[in-house]
């Protein structure tokens, strides 16, 4: 089975744009040139600590979303370690309501186990249209049961 790798349409582009402008940020603590000429080791400290940060940023953002494989789920967070979930710990996967923003319910596939590990939500397959989340849930399904 290849890797399927489901991303989030909307949070990718925005999480990219606001560490891009973090990264600039960073980059232009040395544009005028008077920070490493003078030696002013706090501007040089903090304008690579955002430089890195924002760079490290576009990166987490590109990987964000769910990788599914023969091993199972992996979940790649914006803020968080990779979440590792093998296909024979899951007992099913449903669609579920995981929070309300704005008033609106925010629903997402919610990943339940064999034991009594709580079950993970996957927010970043969230989507205001429960139709369109059922349809991921469906095809988690099928590629948890190898018919994907």
């Amino acid at each position: 089975m290849r890797p399927i790798v489901i991303r989030p349409r909307i949070q990718i582009p925005v999480l990219v744009v606001l560490s891009a402008v973090w990264a600039l940020l960073g980059v232009t603590y040395f544009t005028s040139g008077d920070v490493v000429a003078e030696r002013d080791w706090f501007g040089i400290v903090l304008g690579s600590l955002l430089l890195a940060s924002g760079m490290a940023g576009v990166w987490r953002a590109l990987r964000l979303g769910v990788v599914v494989d023969a091993a199972g789920v992996r979940v790649r967070n914006f803020a968080s370690r990779d979440q590792i979930i093998p296909w024979n710990s899951l007992q099913s996967i449903d669609c579920l309501q995981v929070d309300v923003r704005a008033g609106i319910p925010l629903y997402a596939p919610v990943l339940h186990f064999h034991s009594d590990v709580d079950a993970v939500p996957l927010p970043t397959l969230g989507s205001y249209s429960r139709h369109a989340v059922e349809r991921t849930v469906d095809e988690l399904r099928s590629l948890a049961n190898g018919t994907g």
